[in-house]
């Protein structure tokens, strides 16, 4: 009877570890936000509203199975989640980044699904803000994209340098060549070039070691036609390209605590007649031994989504106290203008959660 006992857990325990149970991980993050905005437009319509914000919260489910010695297979779904409500525009539940994969011990990793461009994950942890909904590098600069029908490959580190490589390609779905009227800057217009049928190219080369981080990315025919507010990345980009650097003081025995950032982007939008160009500097403090850490950020963007004198800046500063391993509160606030269209001012506050 004891044999038969320990050749059934011998057996269960082969089962398990063949094919572990995947992680299951997310946060909430949840703020209180007041926003105060100023219109420069003809209709001169000023607002203040005061709304609850789920910003980048989610859950997620990942894992990976041995396949042979040196191959396994990967894959991850993971969800936004609208905490405040049953849609934000998007769903309750929409998805992030989610896929399904092969790695290699040595020749890197290739991945299918939904999944931030390489042009998007160059930015590293520059945006210090990245998280909030309304106040990331996001609502300054084009360039934020998560692509779907995508075929992703991420290199091991290159020749024994801390240098990683990504490309990616987002397969069109669509092969229509009839003329489109889509929302470009502030004006209609029919196109026949149909740059909607067109795969989208991405890709980024990174430097990351010893608390020196340096990067370059590049992307072609990203984005989407969207009839809707030139102020929310309705841009399609026809070829953009971004430098990027960060210095983590601490690692490098110099300011403990304190990290730096810096981005420089230059995106050339379909059918528009300015490229908008972009810039930003970050920087993050940790307070010694105390739960705080603080932030600061400014964003400078000439022709935003290449309308022409269409200039945008914001400066955001901002707070976190770590309550335990799981905790965090946040606060911020953030002034943002964009030349004859608004004076914006946000504020906020929350709590965020990890599991």
């Amino acid at each position: 009877m004891k044999k038969i006992a320990l050749a059934s857990a011998i057996a269960l325990a082969s089962i398990t570890a063949a094919h572990a149970a995947p992680t299951v991980y997310g946060k909430v993050l949840l703020t209180g936000e007041y926003t105060d905005v100023d219109d420069k437009t003809a209709a001169n319509k000023d607002t203040s509203t005061t709304k609850l914000v789920s910003n980048s919260s989610r859950i997620g489910f990942k894992g990976e199975d041995d396949l042979t010695d040196t191959t396994k297979l990967v894959y991850q779904l993971e969800y936004g989640i609208d905490v405040d409500a049953d849609t934000n525009g998007k769903g309750q539940f929409y998805s992030r980044n989610t896929y399904l994969g092969l790695a290699h011990n040595t020749l890197g990793t290739v991945l299918a699904g939904r999944h931030d461009t390489p042009y998007k994950l160059a930015k590293g942890s520059v945006d210090v803000f990245n998280d909030y909904d309304n106040v990331g590098l996001g609502n300054l600069m084009v360039g934020e994209q998560r692509a779907n029908n995508v075929i992703a490959y991420k290199s091991p580190t290159l020749v024994g340098m801390p240098v990683t490589f990504m490309a990616a390609v987002g397969l069109s779905e669509n092969d229509n060549d009839a003329n489109k009227s889509v929302q470009l800057g502030t004006t209609a217009t029919t196109t026949d070039e149909a740059k909607e049928k067109d795969n989208a190219y991405s890709a980024s080369l990174a430097y990351d070691q010893n608390g020196v981080y340096l990067a370059a990315g590049y992307d072609k025919n990203t984005g989407q036609y969207k009839e809707a507010s030139p102020l929310k990345n309705a841009a399609f980009v026809d070829n953009a390209w971004r430098l990027v650097g960060a210095l983590d003081m601490g690692k490098m025995n110099m300011v403990q605590g304190l990290t730096l950032g810096a981005l420089y982007q230059d995106a050339n939008i379909f059918k528009s007649p300015e490229n908008e160009k972009s810039w930003l500097l970050s920087a993050k403090y940790k307070v010694g031994e105390t739960p705080w850490a603080v932030k600061a950020q400014y964003i400078n963007t000439t022709d935003r989504l290449g309308v022409k004198d269409r200039d945008a800046t914001e400066v955001a500063l901002g707070a976190e106290y770590t309550i335990n391993k799981a905790t965090k509160g946040h606060l911020y606030a953030a002034q943002i203008d964009t030349d004859n269209v608004s004076d914006k001012t946000i504020v906020g506050g929350g709590l965020e959660y990890k599991f």
